[in-house]
């Protein structure tokens, strides 16, 4: 069996880690206040969909794929959002709202990796390029997990998710790796994971008022 995705898998934990430790040492400051970190969150999330993912999904699977997935994935939002308005905190439901997206994402970007694991080498650039993607995505998780104001159990639901996250990859990157998925199908899942991001960041994160 190949050992690469168990490798990036790591890869994706680590970084998810770097940056739940970035969002730890943030909350420590004592001038920083929740509605500075849920800023500072959304800004990071749109930085990594307009200079990253946006981009990338546009140039590998075109307009219309990613489009049509990502107002699937908005509306999706709209909905969950509404059904978690009176039953769960603003925190838990950013934090839902992230780890679905991630995990959406996750899927195609398995698949693209597995699918190529022949050719691609593990060269340390690409390395860092995994880790360095996954900061954002961590730092974001465990600021919002952080705001519900239980940090011990905070700290154990970031370990599940960050384990939950790279096993999503593990198995896609895998099965990637033994079936091709159509082409369109990956751009309209990337472009679900870009609109449950999207949603995220300007909506839970950006736009609304935050005591």
């Amino acid at each position: 069996m190949h050992a690469m995705p168990y490798l990036l898998s790591f890869y994706l934990f680590l970084g998810t880690n770097v940056g739940a430790l970035a969002a730890v040492t943030l909350y420590k400051i004592p001038k920083v206040k929740a509605p500075h970190l849920y800023i500072f969150c959304g800004i990071v999330l749109t930085a990594l969909l307009a200079f990253e993912l946006i981009p990338h999904a546009m140039e590998e699977y075109g307009f219309i794929n990613v489009a049509f997935g990502a107002s699937l994935g908005v509306l999706i939002c709209i909905c969950l959002h509404g059904l978690f308005e009176d039953v769960s905190s603003q925190a838990y439901r950013s934090v839902l709202f992230i780890v679905v997206a991630i995990a959406i994402h996750n899927i195609p970007a398995g698949l693209a990796i597995g699918s190529t694991l022949e050719n691609e080498t593990l060269s340390g650039s690409f390395i860092v390029a995994t880790i360095v993607h996954q900061i954002p995505e961590g730092l974001a998780i465990m600021t919002a997990l952080l705001l519900s104001g239980k940090r011990f159990l905070s700290l154990f639901l970031f370990f599940l998710f960050s384990l939950l996250l790279s096993g999503i990859f593990l198995f896609f990157s895998n099965a990637g790796h033994l079936a091709e998925l159509p082409w369109k199908s990956n751009g309209l899942i990337l472009g679900t994971a870009i609109g449950f991001l999207l949603f995220t960041a300007l909506i839970e994160f950006l736009f609304k008022k935050h005591s």
